[in-house]
């Protein structure tokens, strides 16, 4: 069987090539990822119940189809000082499997990115705590900043 003829420069695509797949979302101008794995659902912003108490990043708690959700703000929680509301409720899980959700102001689209393209991140990023942050990834037109959900969720202190 005859193969058809690929132009030099044209690179033909890697079967099995290892890839990474993210949920993303905006705050503010920051483009946002969560790993697919981590993330149950996504809702329109649900009724927010006040907790006395709280740190200031922790909205309240939601009632999530019977399961009572503790409600982050997802901004206020990685240093992101923001005007606005929050308009979409993102349930992750943590390592325990309990379920949070992260108020954020936009949801992007599902990227799978070659894992080659995922980086470190650099010392600084401009308006958002290292710590938060696992990874980043160049896409042609910004800068995809990973999210580390285990410090997210982490209770300050």
């Amino acid at each position: 069987m005859a193969e058809l003829p690929v132009p030099n420069n044209e690179k033909r695509p890697v079967l099995g090539a290892q890839t990474q797949t993210f949920v993303t979302f905006w705050l503010g101008e920051y483009l946002f990822g969560l790993p697919i794995s981590e993330v149950v659902e996504i809702n329109r912003k649900l009724e927010i119940t006040p907790v006395p108490l709280a740190p200031g990043y922790i909205k309240g708690i939601i009632n999530l189809r019977g399961q009572v959700l503790t409600t982050v703000d997802l901004a206020e929680r990685i240093g992101l000082r923001l005007e606005g509301n929050r308009a979409y409720n993102l349930i992750v899980k943590n390592e325990d499997e309990e379920r949070v959700s992260l108020l954020v102001e936009k949801i992007g689209d599902i990227l799978e990115i070659p894992a080659e393209k995922v980086e470190e991140p650099p010392e600084r990023i401009e308006g958002v705590e290292r710590r938060f942050v696992r990874n980043v990834c160049q896409l042609p037109e910004r800068l995809l900043v990973i999210l580390n959900t285990k410090e997210v969720l982490q209770p300050s202190g």
